[in-house]
């Protein structure tokens, strides 16, 4: 679902000093100058509809790896069946294959060739809730080119939960495994080909979530009673045949649940429950199979949401979170001490899956929110993680800012993952290489080259200055910071704009008092602050030369629009009025002539849709393009163009590229 940006109208625009048409390079405010104004508001002529190539995003809401180097993943789409990916080389590499399904509710591989599904069919949402009439268990025996239906039934399953624990399959070896569906748990001793209902012996008992460490013995924890106050925890060593209880657990306030119980071994297993109403639960440890259960610590279960957590010895283990609605981030949390303590391990905000594979090896899939979701892995035990799917690092695509130096050669940086990376690409953006990696700041901000070897970027960090200068000489391989007393007095909040043109005058556009631009002509040592405005209104900017740019902002007159030309060699001109409820998203001019511009805009028949205006004449003269209104791109960052021609729109789900100037876009992979 798109995230529509909260519309609201721009504050006065209080000043604009003279420096910002001469370039005052020191640091001295001279006396105001006023804007000029357009008598008349000029309409853009009328342009047709552009062509938009977008992706339909993907969910990856279940992995299952079976050793380091052998694992499944299963990707659904809206429009599509289930695809099966699967890789045999630790991620490197990816297959893709149908799975047969709509929805996936759980996944369950003894090996490299054998594995279970528990798959969804006929689903339809109504009131934006989903419902499916049928739910099948599949089974493959040749890696997942071809599957057959084990069992089938009516689907009863529950929809409501928005991020479940699809952890609802246990299957210790191709024959015997446990299967949690429809509020029952059904086992199976012929690897799928008969099932009987489990029977508990307890009244009222309704299971949440199973694990069979070893054939014939399996754990169960569920809700005991019709008031939801109790839990219990069963287990067999005959297969099912009779179950003992282990634990019981009561709360006094509010419902009590469970997220998932789990066992490393026939001895070593995790309980973590669920008091709904206090957004907290219990980690509970075993290590006599269930004899006696430790309490280890209290868990935040709420917001963000606990989707997993998985046991691989008495000591180690982990815990995803997805935030949900938040406001606190997921990601995925660490144990060395067997759940008495956690420590964050990775910048994924979002993880729908985690699996610890090994005291080195962990793997998670990880929500895009606003786009496709995508794989992430470590190799030493959550200190350091890459992406594997859909690119597999050392590639990958930015996703925070993108300077080209011509129409093939460019460097970004950020990706889905990790704000911090350094990218090159070669080919017009068609791939990009990560070249460096910058662990000791919080996020990279801005980027600009004015050769191939050097470059400049902003960066922020979370110790004074926060806001710093970086300088690359090698081509963006290493990065050294650039001491300047000056910059670290300015007050930067936020940087929108940044752009050097020589190795020695640079400018950047940041809102720190007010909406300020800052230039400095010695390489960043020192520089000069020019106050724009006051107010924090809506503007965009476009730095065209070390003097002069374009400045597109939202008036205090409601529905009105500015685009103000300013430089050292003209007077300062508005060029544009325009009578509209937009919001102004990115303005950009390649050269004196082309220039574009991009618009929301809250008034379309069809609900919010973005626009492109584009000239060929510096302005004069105005072509109004609407993009479809499928065209969603949230949180718009930069749109930049190398030549006329070929040009991208950076934005949250990731970047859309023209080769026609701007008559159609595609969306990269």
């Amino acid at each position: 679902m798109r995230i529509r940006r909260r519309h609201f109208r721009a504050a006065v625009l209080v000043s604009i000093v003279a420096a910002v048409l001469t370039g005052c390079a020191k640091g001295t405010e001279p006396a105001a100058a006023a804007l000029s104004s357009a008598d008349i508001p000029i309409q853009p002529q009328q342009g047709k509809e552009l062509i938009w190539n977008g992706n339909i995003p993907y969910d990856l809401p279940v992995i299952d790896f079976v050793d380091s180097i052998n694992g499944f993943a299963v990707k659904e789409r809206t429009d599509a069946q289930l695809r099966l990916l699967s890789t045999q080389d630790g991620g490197t590499q990816w297959q893709e294959q149908n799975l047969p399904g709509k929805y996936i509710r759980s996944l369950d591989f003894i090996n490299a060739k054998t594995g279970y599904a528990l798959v969804e069919d006929n689903c339809s949402s109504s009131a934006g809730q989903l419902q499916c009439k049928q739910i099948r268990l599949l089974k493959t025996g040749d890696g997942g080119r071809s599957w057959i239906t084990k069992w089938k039934s009516e689907s009863q399953e529950e929809h409501s939960q928005g991020n479940p624990v699809l952890r609802k399959l246990s299957f210790v070896n191709e024959e015997s495994g446990a299967m949690l569906v429809n509020g029952r748990l059904l086992l199976t001793q012929d690897g799928g080909n008969h099932f009987q209902t489990a029977v508990f012996g307890i009244q009222d008992f309704k299971p949440i979530s199973t694990s069979f460490p070893k054939a014939g013995t399996g754990y169960v924890v569920g809700t005991v009673g019709k008031d939801d106050t109790k839990l219990a925890v069963v287990k067999t060593n005959n297969g099912g045949r009779t179950w003992s209880k282990q634990l019981d657990l009561s709360a006094k306030d509010s419902p009590l649940s469970a997220f998932q119980i789990q066992f490393a071994s026939e001895n070593t297993g995790w309980l973590l429950t669920n008091e709904k109403g206090m957004l907290s639960g219990d980690v509970y440890r075993t290590v006599d199979g269930g004899k006696h259960w430790t309490k280890m610590s209290t868990q935040r279960t709420g917001r963000p949401y606990v989707n997993g957590i998985q046991l691989i010895d008495g000591k180690s283990g982990v815990i995803s979170l997805h935030p949900g609605a938040g406001p606190i981030e997921g990601g995925i949390w660490l144990t060395k001490d067997g759940g008495r303590s956690f420590t964050r391990v990775s910048k994924a905000v979002a993880v729908n899956q985690v699996q610890m594979v090994s005291a080195k090896v962990i793997w998670a899939a990880v929500d895009g929110m606003n786009g496709s979701d995508f794989l992430i892995h470590s190799t030493d035990g959550g200190i350091s993680w890459q992406e594997s799917y859909p690119i597999s690092e050392p590639y990958g695509s930015p996703t925070e800012d993108m300077a080209f130096i011509n129409r093939q050669h460019g460097f970004g940086i950020g990706t889905q993952l990790d704000s911090g990376k350094v990218l090159k690409t070669i080919d017009g953006g068609a791939s990009w290489k990560i070249i460096a990696s910058l662990d000791s700041y919080i996020r990279l901000e801005k980027i600009s080259f004015v050769s191939g070897k050097e470059g400049f970027m902003m960066a922020f960090r979370d110790k004074d200055p926060q806001h710093v200068l970086l300088k690359t000489q090698d081509g963006g391989l290493t990065w050294h910071e650039v001491f300047s007393e000056s910059l670290n007095k300015l007050g930067i909040s936020d940087v929108s704009a940044f752009r050097f043109f020589d190795t020695n005058h640079g400018v950047l556009f940041a809102t720190g008092e007010g909406k300020t631009i800052y230039r400095t002509s010695d390489g960043g040592k020192t520089w000069g602050k020019t106050l724009v405005s006051k107010e924090i209104s809506e503007m965009q900017v476009s730095l065209t030369s070390y003097t002069s740019g374009w400045l597109l902002k939202q008036t205090d007159t409601k529905g009105s629009l500015e685009l103000i030309r300013f430089g050292a060699d003209h007077p300062e001109e508005t060029v544009l009025t325009l009578d509209k409820d937009w919001y102004p998203d990115a303005v950009y001019f390649s050269d004196e002539t082309h220039g574009y511009m991009l618009f929301e805009d809250f008034e379309a028949t069809d609900g919010v849709i973005t626009r492109l205006l584009m000239t060929a004449d510096g302005g004069r003269t105005w072509t109004d393009h609407p993009f479809p209104a499928d065209a969603e791109m949230v949180d718009v960052r930069s749109i930049g163009f190398s030549d006329p021609q070929h040009g991208w729109i950076q934005f949250l789900q990731g970047t859309a590229v023209t080769a026609d100037g701007g008559l159609s876009w595609s969306v990269q992979q």
